[in-house]
């Protein structure tokens, strides 16, 4: 897939920070750093961006103004992880390493500054539905950037970024893919931080040991669990300095709450169809044929294989955008869910949702106020959920100037994608550089 870089034209906020600066080095304890050994299985160097082709992407699309951009290696990972059940799953993701060029270097030593070292963000990736649009299946061999974010956090920002596929996708393909799972989300997300940085120990990349993590959308989702997981115990000599999911269904359990009712409408009805897909191979005691409209239970055989797009799948289940809910869910089953408080699937979407925590890491929830996909209570109730767990370091940013362009299949919550990350970049490097 190649990216429209003209899209990172709004993210102009960039500028401010391009090669601004690094992390400081904290080399204390790294030998008890977990090394992930348990986790990472192979390596495998998809590309390597020469600087002078970053920086010509940068002044193109970017900053024409700028004077150097970082070059970055792109790696494929693949590592072990589990899923729902336990079960041992190799997965796999991007690894995108910058290096600093020779000219950059011997700038920061002229100005008396530390030599550059790098910073990690691990970035979520939102819905998808295709195995083609998974991270490391993006990134082609051919010496040009093939991600955006690649270009924003690595090649622009100098950050190295773990992207992970996510079970279901890349080389767990034929595995299916846990969506809105709390547990194997973040886990295939934390086992791919500990393969990354095996990776990058062992090849004498300078890591300073700071962790960022986004996402956005389900990636937003993700994200948060992320965080609760790492907090619950993930070695402390890894500081994990600032956590922005960005347009996230946190509350899952709301998320259903607001769908599953006899008179509301699917905005996208293939998230619910993979809702329940995913739902339904994870527990035994959901089952689709309880759940989905009769004639319709028989087309998800094979339907999330990863070879099929959004409208691929809405147009299998004969749904259109903003379907009502009963075409998809039987009506007994939506009554069921709303009147029985021992309904399965009620039980396990509380089960899944997250932000639920008292977390201790700086956290900054970004949504625009207007989105018609994910709505931005589920903002504004997460950060209640958090501050009246004990939370004290969080806050909120909504973005007001976001509109959609229906007529070119763009909604709120896709068109918001880009300022939130400009939002989010631009906070991580502040906190990179101690000016907050």
């Amino acid at each position: 897939m190649r990216v429209d870089f003209k899209k990172i034209a709004v993210a102009s906020s960039l500028a401010l920070f391009l090669l601004g600066g690094c992390g400081n080095y904290d080399y204390s304890s790294v030998n008890n750093v977990e090394d992930g050994s348990s986790e990472f299985v192979s390596a495998e160097v998809v590309d390597d961006i020469n600087a002078s082709v970053m920086l010509s992407v940068v002044k193109a699309s970017i900053d024409p103004n700028a004077q150097n951009a970082f070059g970055y290696k792109a790696v494929k990972i693949r590592y072990k992880t589990h899923d729902e059940a336990d079960n041992e799953v190799i997965a796999s993701g991007l690894l995108v390493i910058p290096s600093a060029t020779d000219q950059y270097q011997a700038y920061r030593v002229a100005n008396g500054e530390q030599p550059f070292s790098v910073s990690m963000i691990c970035d979520n990736h939102g819905t998808i539905f295709k195995d083609e649009e998974a991270p490391s299946n993006v990134e082609k061999s051919d010496g040009m950037p093939n991600s955006s974010l690649a270009v924003m956090m690595s090649g622009y920002a100098g950050f190295a970024v773990i992207m992970p596929d996510y079970i279901g996708f890349g080389d767990s393909k034929e595995h299916y893919h846990p969506y809105m799972l709390k547990k194997s989300s973040a886990q295939a997300s934390l086992d791919m931080i500990k393969a990354s940085m095996k990776y990058m120990n062992d090849n004498g990349i300078a890591l300073n040991y700071q962790l960022f993590i986004s996402g956005y959308s389900q990636g937003g989702y993700t994200a948060l669990a992320l965080t609760e997981e790492i907090e619950k115990g993930f070695d402390t000599n890894v500081n994990l300095m600032g956590v922005a999911p960005m347009a996230g269904p946190y509350l899952v359990s709301a998320f259903g709450d607001a769908v599953l009712q006899t008179d509301t409408n699917m905005s996208v009805p293939a998230f619910m169809a993979d809702i329940a897909n995913a739902y339904s191979k994870a527990y035994s005691d959901i089952k689709l044929e309880d759940m989905i409209v009769a004639d319709k239970v028989a087309a998800f055989d094979g339907l999330f294989d990863g070879t099929k797009d959004m409208v691929q799948i809405q147009t299998a289940l004969q749904l259109p955008l903003n379907a009502p809910t009963t075409m998809l869910f039987q009506e007994h089953f939506i009554e069921s869910y709303n009147t029985d408080t021992n309904n399965s699937l009620k039980e396990k979407f509380l089960l899944n949702d997250t932000g639920k925590f008292n977390a201790k890491s700086r956290i900054k929830l970004i949504h625009c106020s207007n989105d018609e996909v994910v709505p931005v209570t589920m903002t504004t109730g997460v950060k209640a959920y958090l501050e009246a767990a004990g939370s004290s370091r969080v806050e909120e940013l909504l973005i007001d100037s976001v509109t959609a362009d229906y007529t070119q299949g763009e909604a709120v919550h896709t068109n918001c994608a880009i300022p939130a990350y400009t939002q989010a970049l631009g906070w991580f490097d502040a906190i990179r550089k101690g000016e907050i």
